[in-house]
């Protein structure tokens, strides 16, 4: 019985040997040094101390996020307060001050200010998905316009955008009129919200006059229709055209503008923002209290990546 075993052992011990031999000559190590650092930067005094008298609301300072990374950070902006009493809000605004420098030549680093929005987490995949985005503004200048950043070949990279901007986006009160951009708050865009009927032009078109559905210019041609137009099908457009996100501007290339946006709504639902690589974010929050919250509260805002 000894022998039998150790017979069929030997076999055995002979291929491991083999394996061995073949294996360790192509072992090694590889190292390498990382230096990990924040993805973003957060400034500004989250923190305040008021004093309540029911009914009444604060602001924070001005805050500032910046990206120092090469992806897209999802954020989530939280507010609480100490004591923690019922009946109390909190709205973020979302600071869009180019009124500061100039764009020429384009593109300078004044040009556009910019809140970013994912399409994922607007639970909007195709254009078909998109029936309408608002938000309160309160602006000067040219008010804020949204580009919808759209995937036209399937890569997953957008490629191109439908813009909706207050001089195109309703053609019976466009631009040629005697006050061009709407000031002061606004619902929007203050010439109409973006649903079906609204006026978006292809990005990758000349950026011509509004009010018109085609004009050729000397730049191009200009291609503009309605959202629901835009999902029928036109310029290789259509309903099935992916949706990457959504980017709420102010320009200055117009004139220096300022627009301060909140409450902003895709499809009627509250959206959270994100920030794209190495860009900024301005922002401050409004906190109201109810008519039952008196006395004395600790209000902190943090700024943390969203999972």
């Amino acid at each position: 019985m000894n022998k039998k075993i150790l017979m069929f052992g030997l076999p055995i011990l002979a291929m491991i040997g083999f394996v061995v031999a073949v294996v360790v000559p192509y072992l090694g190590q590889v190292q390498s040094s990382v230096d990990v650092t924040e993805s973003f930067e957060f400034l500004g005094d989250g923190v305040m101390h008021a004093s309540i008298t029911g009914g009444e609301a604060v602001t924070s300072d001005n805050l500032y996020v910046a990206s120092k990374t090469s992806v897209v950070i999802p954020l989530s902006i939280e507010t609480e307060v100490d004591p923690n009493d019922e009946g109390i809000e909190h709205t973020v605004n979302y600071l869009l001050d180019n009124t500061a420098g100039v764009c020429t030549p384009w593109p300078q680093p004044t040009c556009e200010k910019r809140i970013f929005i994912s399409a994922e987490d607007a639970s909007v995949e195709t254009l078909d998905a998109l029936t309408s985005m608002t938000w309160d503004v309160d602006g000067t200048g040219y008010i804020a316009h949204v580009d919808v950043l759209i995937d036209t070949t399937g890569d997953g990279i957008a490629d191109d955008a439908l813009v909706f901007e207050v001089a195109k986006v309703d053609p019976s009160n466009c631009e040629e009129t005697s006050e061009p951009y709407p000031k002061g708050v606004q619902n929007t865009q203050g010439r109409g919200i973006v649903d079906g009927s609204a006026y978006a032009w292809l990005s990758s078109g000349a950026p011509g006059p509004g009010c018109i559905t085609e004009v050729t210019t000397v730049a191009g041609t200009f291609y503009t229709n309605t959202l629901t137009n835009w999902k029928v099908g036109y310029q290789g457009v259509s309903g099935t055209t992916k949706v990457i996100g959504f980017e709420i501007e102010v320009d200055n290339w117009i004139s220096p503008s300022n627009s301060n946006i909140k409450n902003i709504l895709i499809n009627g639902n509250p959206v959270e923002v994100s920030i794209k690589p190495l860009d900024f974010l301005n922002f401050n929050v409004d906190t109201k209290f109810g008519l039952l919250n008196v006395g004395e509260y600790n209000i902190t805002t943090t700024v943390d990546v969203r999972e």
